[in-house]
C-alpha cells in the first residue's frame, strides 16, 4: 500500500511540473536586412535557462513559468524583453545599438574649492549620448588664488564602451585622455599628460595607464619623466553609490597619489579629491549638478525594450 501511494505521489508531482513547461518556438531577425539573426541568446528571465538561435536565427526552448518574460541579447545589439504570457510561439526582432539607448547624456557644472593652494574654481563636464556603442566625455576643471597659483585639468573620455562576451556578461570601460598644467609658486610649474582605461567587470574596475611629466623651461635641473599609472574603483551601492577611486603614478624620481570620493544625492553630486605630485598636496572640495538631456525620438526608446 505504502509502495503505491509513493508511486501516486511521484505520478502526480510528474503531471504538476509537465503542466508548468511549456515549449516556445519563434526566430529572431535583424531590423537592418529583417534576416534571421544567427547566435542570439534567449534566456528565461530569472532562471539560468538559456539557449542560441541556429544559423537562421530560429530557437526553442523549454520554460517553466509561462508568466515570465524572455530576454534576447547579442552583441553589438539591443537587448530585449519580451513576456511569455502562456505563448508557444514568440518571434522578435532587435535593432543594432544607435542613439536610441543613449541614457548617459549629461551637462554638468560644479563650485571647486582647492583648500591648501587654490581656493577658487569651477568645472564644466558634458557628455554626448551613446553611439554605437560609444560615447564622449569633456571635463574642464580650472582652480586659482587670483595670483600665482593655478590648476588647469582637461579630461577627454571615450566613454561607455561596452562589449557582452556571454550570456548576461558584459565588459565595460572607458579610456581617459589628461592634460594638466600646475603652477603653484616657489613650489612647482609642469605639464603632465596620460592615457588611462578604465575597465569593469563583475563590479571590479581597474585602471591602467601610461603618463608623462614636463616641467618649465626654467627647471634646468629636472627632465620630462614617463610612468606607469594604476588603481581601482569601488561603487557601494548599499550607501547610495558612493565611490571611491585610488590611482598612483610610478615615475622616475618621484609617486604621484590620487583619491577621490563621490557621493550623489540625487541630481547634486559631492566629491573630495587628495592629490600629491612630489613636492605638491592638493585637497579638493566639489558640489555641484548634473542634468540629463534628451532628444525628441529618445523619449520613446524605453517603450522599443518591452514588446
Amino acid at each position: 500500500m505504502k509502495t503505491k501511494l509513493t508511486i501516486l505521489f511521484i505520478l502526480l508531482i510528474l503531471v504538476k511540473l509537465s503542466f508548468g513547461q511549456i515549449t516556445i518556438t519563434g526566430t529572431v531577425l535583424n531590423e537592418e536586412d529583417w534576416k534571421g539573426l544567427p547566435g542570439v541568446w534567449i534566456n528565461e528571465v530569472g532562471t539560468t535557462n538559456t539557449v542560441t538561435a541556429d544559423l537562421n536565427g530560429d530557437y526553442k526552448i523549454i520554460v517553466s513559468d509561462t508568466t515570465s518574460f524572455l530576454e534576447f541579447s547579442f552583441i553589438g545589439f539591443l537587448t530585449r524583453k519580451v513576456p511569455i504570457n502562456g505563448q508557444t510561439v514568440i518571434n522578435t526582432s532587435l535593432k543594432t545599438y544607435t542613439i536610441y539607448e543613449a541614457w548617459d547624456q549629461k551637462i554638468g557644472l560644479y563650485a571647486l574649492s582647492g583648500i591648501r593652494k587654490t581656493p577658487l574654481g569651477a568645472r564644466f563636464e558634458f557628455r554626448t549620448p551613446i553611439v554605437s556603442p560609444f560615447a564622449i566625455k569633456f571635463q574642464l576643471n580650472y582652480l586659482t588664488d587670483f595670483d600665482r597659483n593655478k590648476k588647469i585639468d582637461v579630461n577627454f573620455s571615450l566613454s561607455q564602451y561596452r562589449f557582452q562576451i556571454g550570456p548576461n556578461t558584459w565588459l565595460y570601460g572607458y579610456v581617459d585622455f589628461n592634460y594638466r598644467k600646475l603652477r603653484i609658486q616657489n613650489c612647482i610649474d609642469m605639464l603632465s599628460y596620460s592615457v588611462e582605461n578604465h575597465a569593469r567587470l563583475y563590479n571590479h574596475n581597474i585602471i591602467l595607464g601610461l603618463g608623462k611629466i614636463s616641467y618649465s623651461p626654467e627647471n634646468l635641473d629636472k627632465h620630462s619623466e614617463y610612468g606607469l599609472i594604476a588603481g581601482y574603483k569601488k561603487e557601494i551601492p548599499k550607501l547610495d553609490f558612493l565611490s571611491l577611486t585610488y590611482k598612483m603614478g610610478f615615475y622616475k624620481d618621484k609617486f604621484v597619489y590620487f583619491f577621490q570620493m563621490d557621493k550623489r544625492f540625487k541630481r547634486v553630486k559631492t566629491f573630495m579629491t587628495y592629490n600629491k605630485i612630489g613636492d605638491y598636496e592638493e585637497i579638493m572640495l566639489g558640489v555641484g549638478f548634473e542634468l540629463t538631456y534628451f532628444f525628441k525620438y529618445q523619449k520613446d526608446a524605453l517603450k522599443y525594450t518591452t514588446q
